[in-house]
């Protein structure tokens, strides 16, 4: 990854993605709790109507990042890069404006009746409508930019700028400045204000469109029929990201949406790491594969695998162990959200622990058996929400639809390793991934037992450097994973001393 400025660029998200989160948590965790204090069914109603663009934006963008990255070898030799790119950009084109904007225009009634919005709730059906058209054209962008290596500005915006615009708006609603009714349409406003940051970088790297698209058939059919299949696989993990909110919503009521909205921001800090490479191990899959070249595929998928569960197992230990002051440092309806936060945290860590494998599916030739192992993951989610969160069920609430997820995602990743081992005879988890999860499980483990009568943000700090610490030195020590730590030491040879 180095030889790429991967790792450079790689370092570069992190700090983004860190930087929003910290923002990001302030916002969740103090400023839209205290802003929305009277009315949470309205943050909640923010929340699904984010988590519907979420859901089809993607759809939307119908596999445009993808095939981008699959076809830019033998388009970029053939000269037709912007023949693709046009080409990809006319379905998302066409599914905006026909499924989403001319139902939304001409039944808004019916959409709202789909959606299942309520009452005053029925109004955010427009919003939600140009949510997701705006969301599937950061995709686009987002996805271009990753095909330069050029993942660090659209980063920053999705991350950081919007992290900061969504807190100045819950700061502007507190202070009285911006009413209940102009706080959906100023948060449409900054998704498009995202959307024009993307724009301009893509512009500024060269991107061009040929509105034409590919006119050889063969290739034209080839692209479409992957991009589908690809949309089809991945927007199952899409639907997986959002159901458990949609189901909380529908279950157990709105004003229940804000607490599984805390612990699945709390939770998604463990996926910081992945989230920073994603963008950028998918082109390098993608080229080695072009290329045919095994060794550095199998090079960057063990690499990813064991930084990604050493790095994101090392943050959950530190969530974990710090639950006990989280109650204490929550408002009261936010209490009690452990279990809820150790469900969603070890889906988000495996998710990224398997991040290489998912990739290498999906952009070799064996897509299309994405489709029923995603779609497989849905069907078991489903009827495990309907009885793990009602009381007519198990009852377990939050905790039930946090634990659906995980045992779901956990069926599809084990599934896919079983692929990738009999189709590539490669097997990723071995001891040392056994050795990562004990020593990153050990420690947090332990210190959510102790909860010492200290200051909360001590016993936070305190906590975090003792998993640290341990995380570090015993990694280093057992050289779990080997590839990171010579990835880390070229970069910063004091370290290695």
């Amino acid at each position: 990854m180095a030889r790429h400025r991967a790792s450079i660029q790689a370092l570069r998200n992190f700090f983004s993605i860190l930087i929003g989160f910290v923002l990001g948590g302030l916002n969740n965790l103090v400023v839209l709790p205290w802003a929305f204090q009277d009315d949470l069914a309205s943050w909640g109603l923010v929340r699904i109507a984010a988590a519907w663009a979420t859901l089809l934006g993607p759809i939307i963008a119908f596999g445009g990042p993808a095939a981008m990255n699959r076809f830019k070898g033998r388009m970029s030799e053939q000269g037709k890069l912007p023949e693709l790119f046009g080409s990809l950009l006319i379905p998302p084109l066409f599914l905006f404006f026909c499924f989403i904007a001319l139902p939304t225009l001409l039944f808004p009634e019916g959409v709202a009746d789909l959606l299942g919005l309520n009452g005053t709730d029925r109004e955010a059906v427009r919003p939600i409508a140009w949510l997701s058209g705006l969301t599937a054209g950061q995709i686009y962008c987002a996805g271009f930019l990753s095909t330069r290596l050029k993942t660090a500005m659209s980063t920053f915006a999705r991350e950081t700028f919007f992290k900061f615009g969504y807190l100045a708006l819950a700061l502007a609603l507190g202070m009285g400045w911006l009413g209940n009714a102009a706080f959906l349409p100023a948060f449409v406003g900054l998704y498009a204000l995202v959307l024009l940051l993307l724009l301009a970088q893509s512009a500024a790297n060269r991107l061009s469109l040929n509105w034409r698209g590919l006119q050889d058939r063969k290739t034209r059919i080839e692209v479409r029929k992957y991009a589908a299949t690809m949309i089809v696989g991945t927007s199952a993990w899409v639907i997986l990201g959002q159901l458990d909110i949609i189901m909380v919503g529908r279950l157990m009521g709105l004003e229940w949406v804000p607490a599984f909205t805390i612990a699945a921001f709390i939770a998604a800090v463990a996926q910081i790491p992945s989230r920073a490479v994603q963008r950028l191990v998918q082109p390098l899959i993608s080229n080695s594969l072009h290329e045919q070249n095994p060794a550095e595929i199998w090079r960057v998928v063990q690499l990813t695998h064991r930084s990604m569960l050493l790095s994101g197992g090392w943050i959950l230990a530190c969530i974990w162990a710090s639950t006990p002051e989280f109650d204490l440092l929550l408002p009261e309806p936010f209490h009690g959200l452990a279990p809820a936060i150790g469900c969603l945290g070890m889906m988000k860590v495996i998710q990224g622990a398997s991040i290489g494998s998912a990739i290498l599916v999906g952009q070799s030739d064996h897509y299309s058996k994405t489709v029923w192992i995603n779609w497989l993951m849905i069907l078991v989610a489903i009827p495990l929400n309907l009885w793990l969160i009602p009381e007519s069920g198990m009852g377990w609430g939050l905790t039930g639809a946090a634990l659906a997820t995980l045992l779901s995602a956990g069926m599809a990743t084990a599934i896919r390793q079983i692929l990738v081992l009999r189709i590539w005879q490669m097997w990723i988890p071995d001891m040392r991934t056994l050795g990562i999860v004990c020593i990153t499980a050990l420690p947090g483990i332990l210190l959510h037992l102790w909860q010492p009568e200290w200051h909360v943000f001590i016993a936070l700090i305190a906590k975090s450097a003792a998993i640290t610490l341990w995380t570090g030195g015993l990694s280093l020590r057992l050289n779990v994973a080997p590839e990171a730590v010579k990835l880390v030491t070229e970069k910063f040879p004091a370290i290695g001393r």
